[in-house]
């Protein structure tokens, strides 16, 4: 396998020569490549190492941590954390790949480290023996898989405990927003449409799926940030323990929805979902990592990205329990021309109402106004 050397954040990578791979819209075809990495994937790791290094801090008082990324491929995303985050006493990273365990040893070889320890085996049968057999107590879980996380959160929350993150990564996204309905419901028992706003039903679709997963283990999800851009979401999960916490976490935070005339409402009564219907993050946190952006992590190469994120994650976290809405898609249902969205917002709060902008959609936001008036404005003409 004929190899490069590239630099992502402060690591310097082993990748297969991507000089022959194939080429999609102009953009690397990760797959094709002997051992997969994908440079698109660079703001997703960018900001999983502000992240971690926030949670270090505020939820684990900075002690020493240990981190396992068991689906690691050329493990940058393990190494990466090891060279970047304080207060990182050991890095596991596995993959069940032989070529890529090959190349993993070359890379933590070449970045010269000794708290990174490489496998490789299945992953979910390696989290399993870390937890119960060598009794290896990991403070976070990262799984950052090619497709579906599905096949690895029962492993994942088997082996956490009070007190551990649980970072995930999907790709599948068609599936848990709605475009493939048969997949949802054999893979996440989830009855779900077709519909505009696939980015937030993947995540409440998601967190539902995992929430009733760790409530089987009496084990609760408490997010601390959610997020979908590019072509995957990312979660990050605080775990904790409790049969009643549990109880109380299905009872109050799994729901349903209904679709209608372009506009998303919960409905306990619904068809659609199950679904998470409580918060998807943390404001405390997200201005948490936020600091840790502006203060450390200035040299990163997505560093303006990441942070125009957290601001309008920070911003909409006030309305973050209400389903964010699409202008174009009701406007579309009245056939009506769409408002500009300032000038929408403007309006809403004019009324008393509060209403923000939506991370997942250029033409989302967030409101706490009732449905008819939404769609009284949105037949009005706004300008």
């Amino acid at each position: 396998m004929e190899l490069s050397v590239i630099k992502e954040g402060n690591a310097l990578l082993y990748i297969p020569d991507t000089r022959s791979a194939t080429l999609k819209q102009g953009i690397i075809e990760p797959t094709h490549l002997p051992v997969f990495y994908n440079p698109v994937m660079t703001f997703n790791r960018d900001l999983s190492v502000v992240v971690l290094d926030a949670f270090i801090k505020k939820h684990l008082n900075n002690k020493e941590v240990a981190i396992l990324d068991p689906l690691a491929a050329t493990g940058i995303r393990g190494i990466r954390y090891a060279i970047e985050i304080e207060r990182v006493s050991k890095v596991i990273i596995n993959d069940g790949n032989r070529d890529s365990y090959r190349l993993m040893k070359k890379n933590v070889k070449l970045n010269g480290l000794e708290n990174v320890v490489v496998h490789n085996r299945d992953a979910n049968s390696l989290m399993r023996s870390l937890r119960f057999e060598c009794k290896e107590l990991l403070n976070i879980i990262d799984l950052d898989p090619f497709g579906s996380v599905m096949p690895f959160i029962h492993a994942a929350l088997s082996i956490s405990t009070k007190g551990t993150m649980l970072a995930v990564t999907a790709t599948d996204l068609a599936v848990l927003g709605g475009s493939k309905p048969v997949a949802a419901k054999r893979k996440y028992q989830a009855s779900l449409i077709k519909n505009r706003h696939y980015r937030e039903t993947s995540i409440r679709v998601l967190l539902a799926y995992i929430a009733r997963i760790a409530a089987s283990y009496d084990k609760v999800i408490i997010p601390l940030m959610s997020y979908s851009v590019d072509h995957y979401l990312r979660l990050y999960l605080l775990i904790g323990r409790g049969a009643r916490k549990a109880d109380k976490m299905i009872e109050e935070n799994i729901g349903y929805f209904t679709y209608e005339n372009g506009i998303v409402l919960y409905d306990k009564n619904g068809r659609l979902g199950p679904i998470w219907t409580g918060k998807i993050m943390d404001e405390d946190f997200l201005r948490e990592v936020l600091e840790r952006l502006i203060s450390k992590y200035r040299y990163l190469e997505t560093y303006k990205r990441s942070q125009h994120l957290l601001d309008m994650l920070i911003q909409e976290s006030s309305l973050q329990t209400y389903f964010h809405q699409r202008v174009d898609t009701i406007c579309k249902h009245q056939h009506k021309s769409m408002p500009r969205m300032d000038k929408l917002i403007e309006r809403i709060n004019e009324l008393n109402y509060r209403a923000t902008r939506s991370t997942f959609s250029a033409t989302g936001f967030r409101t706490d106004a009732p449905s008819d008036l939404i769609v009284r404005l949105c037949r009005e003409s706004i300008s």
